[in-house]
């Protein structure tokens, strides 16, 4: 015989078994029978439907049921308000069987983000928590911050990206022109633009073939060879290929964006390919900027791409003019960080009105193990591309000494006329 309890369990007696621990937001009218509803969505998204259903026995319950592990309210109230509210809000945890959906993150993503309509909440997944069992059988990043940074020859400072602009338009040979000027500056890293792939009038292997031979040409003047990182997006079958003939041509990383090839298609991406691959964030908004609908943005941006193998994942910032909250661009390079059983850390990549004046405060947040995306700061920088590229290592090379980037401008003029332009962020008191 079935009981109230059933759907409930205490954190501590899920904690060592294989779940996933699903933390939700939701608002609820005061009134509402929060533990029920809750209830209902845990069974809905895992064994049930809203009526029984010939077949489940006890056994299959215990195996595959979810179970609600606690219920908060937000704020924290014990006894009912003295002014009468509409409305309440609650965090709610779940755990769920990983039993149900193994290693594939688009079945996580389905269980997790909604599935009978007749039993769902509207809620807002907020927070994910992967046992060791389950994330061990994802591969992650196969090159990571360590393999970026011997890859690169760097080791003690962030990596510097630029991405060629204009976004379209360019056929490879202009193209080629701007990357090698940019090259002159010691950049370590140039991507394409998200808005190009394998155009018809600039196919990928074509960029490849010409920016690799730009890149060995600067790296004879500056002894930095630089890393060209194509676009290959498309549908799964063609970007792979298309990924595929662009390391046969001698490509040495990829890119993609996930919002639009899936995290699944991301993970076979880095799978297929023995280079590095960088995670583009392109139309993830609409996964978490709904306020009661959708999912977080740490776990779109920073826990969902390093479980599919990024080994670079872009990162959105409050300071690039995006309403992004500080919090949550925290977060999220934390959970691309921050040490995860089986899993290997991914550099954040900071972009969105990076510019020399934004270096220190993104090291004082960040730490070094980032890539800074300047893009007008570099191709835009009064001297050129090179002069760009210089200003943004003279600021890098100065917040790693301690000194300003005001000071440090008194000596590099390169970095005077980035500042003078631009400003500098100013990195807030401790204390």
């Amino acid at each position: 015989m079935s009981s109230p309890l059933d759907s409930f369990a205490l954190p501590e007696s899920v904690r060592e078994h294989d779940y996933v621990i699903a933390s939700y937001h939701l608002t609820l009218p005061t009134d509402a029978d929060v533990m029920k509803r809750v209830a209902r969505f845990a069974v809905g998204q895992t064994t049930g439907t809203w009526l029984p259903v010939p077949g489940l026995t006890d056994e299959m319950r215990r195996r595959h049921e979810g179970r609600v592990v606690s219920v908060v309210s937000v704020p924290p109230l014990d006894t009912l308000p003295s002014d009468p509210v509409a409305t309440l809000g609650y965090i709610v945890r779940i755990a769920l069987p990983t039993i149900n959906f193994g290693a594939s993150l688009p079945m996580l993503l389905t269980t997790v983000l909604g599935n009978d309509s007749s039993t769902s909440v509207e809620a807002k997944l907020v927070d994910l928590e992967v046992p060791e069992s389950m994330s061990s059988r994802f591969a992650g990043p196969s090159f990571g911050v360590d393999g970026l940074r011997r890859l690169t020859a760097v080791q003690d400072r962030p990596l510097l990206l630029n991405m060629i602009k204009p976004c379209t338009g360019l056929t490879p040979e202009n193209a080629r022109d701007i990357f090698r000027e940019t090259a002159l500056g010691g950049i370590d890293l140039i991507k394409d633009d998200e808005l190009i792939a394998d155009a018809g009038y600039s196919p990928v292997v074509e960029r490849v073939r010409l920016f690799t031979q730009a890149a060995r040409e600067a790296a004879g003047e500056t002894g930095i060879e630089t890393i060209y990182i194509p676009n290959v997006t498309d549908r799964p079958d063609r970007m792979l290929e298309t990924a595929w003939r662009a390391v046969d041509a001698g490509a040495r990383a990829v890119m993609a964006t996930y919002a639009t090839v899936g995290y699944g298609g991301l993970e076979a991406l880095s799978e297929s390919v023995n280079v590095p691959v960088l995670a583009h964030f392109a139309a993830a908004a609409p996964y978490f900027e709904g306020p009661s609908t959708g999912m977080s943005a740490p776990i779109t941006m920073g826990l969902l791409p390093r479980l599919a193998g990024a080994d670079m994942a872009l990162v959105t910032t409050p300071y690039g003019g995006y309403p992004i909250r500080p919090l949550q661009y925290l977060r999220t390079a934390h959970q691309l960080l921050l040490p995860r059983p089986g899993i290997a850390p991914a550099l954040p990549v900071i972009g969105g009105g990076v510019h020399p004046g934004t270096v220190q405060r993104y090291i004082s947040e960040l730490g070094t193990d980032i890539v800074l995306g300047a893009g007008g700061a570099i191709q835009g920088h009064p001297d050129g591309a090179a002069a760009g590229v210089r200003a943004m290592r003279q600021a890098v090379e100065a917040a790693l000494s301690g000194v300003s980037a005001a000071e440090a401008a008194a000596a590099h003029p390169e970095l005077h006329k980035a500042i003078s332009l631009w400003g500098v962020l100013e990195t807030p008191a401790s204390g």
